[in-house]
């Protein structure tokens, strides 16, 4: 389980960003489910920024209507960087979201909980720092995701889900 610590230790105090008490008192799951501090990183090259420019500003809530179902709360992280894509946390589930507003609009779970996604997010950074190239990024890549797929199984379920699709990538697979 990712402590505060090595969170500092990885990105330094001025890498986090918190979580605004005023948003968080409003979500009705669990908030254990939070990562430690209610802290995100700033930025994880290519897969994660907090400096969100375009069409929303960070920690803004979002109403998003899908089909007939009630409107989504959802609170916004942060962004795919140079994409309209764009990192949010359901205020009612604890999930982080993608909602995409490229070509064609979607949404999906990326993670099942908040902190399953910074520890994601942590363990990527760690990869990313490690690497040497791609002719020895395979094996890392793929001792990480038997690691991160049992730590968060749905993350991993939907073949072309947002972390199946990246890993492939680290793999070498596309």
């Amino acid at each position: 389980m990712l402590e505060y610590q090595d969170m500092v230790r990885l990105w330094g105090e001025d890498g986090l960003l918190y979580l605004p008490p005023d948003r968080v008192e409003r979500m009705t799951f669990d908030l254990s489910a939070l990562p430690p501090e209610a802290a995100i990183p700033a930025q994880v090259p290519l897969l994660f920024t907090a400096y969100v420019e375009g069409d929303f500003e960070l920690f803004n809530v979002l109403e998003i209507q899908v089909g007939e179902n009630e409107a989504l709360g959802l609170l916004v992280l942060g962004a795919v960087p140079d994409e309209k894509m764009y990192y949010c946390l359901d205020g009612d589930s604890g999930a982080v979201m993608l909602l995409d507003l490229g070509d064609t609009t979607g949404l999906e779970v990326v993670n099942s909980t908040l902190g399953a996604f910074v520890e994601f997010l942590y363990h990527l950074e760690r990869l990313i720092r490690a690497d040497q190239g791609k002719a020895t990024r395979a094996l890392p890549a793929a001792r990480l995701r038997e690691e991160l797929s049992a730590l968060d199984p749905a993350a991993f379920t939907d073949t072309e889900s947002w972390w199946n699709v990246a890993f492939a990538q680290l793999e070498g697979r596309t």
